[in-house]
């Protein structure tokens, strides 16, 4: 995924663009919630062990956010 400030992500799990658009797109959206998920957790663990700068630089701006 590719935000419009230029952060971008990978899914955990590849989704493949076939089959009908709605489904497609659904299954999409569900990916990414659950990568942000993923990441989220990932973020939150390593706030505590990463020096705070350092830590932010390495997220997304919504694990940031998040996390702090």
């Amino acid at each position: 995924m590719c935000s419009d400030e230029g952060e971008e992500y990978e899914f955990e799990t590849p989704v493949k663009p076939e089959g009908k658009i709605e489904a497609w797109m659904n299954k999409i959206d569900d990916e990414m919630k659950a990568t942000l998920l993923i990441l989220t957790k990932k973020g939150v663990f390593h706030y505590a062990r990463t020096e705070r700068l350092q830590w932010i630089k390495e997220q997304i701006g919504m694990i940031a956010l998040v996390g702090t």
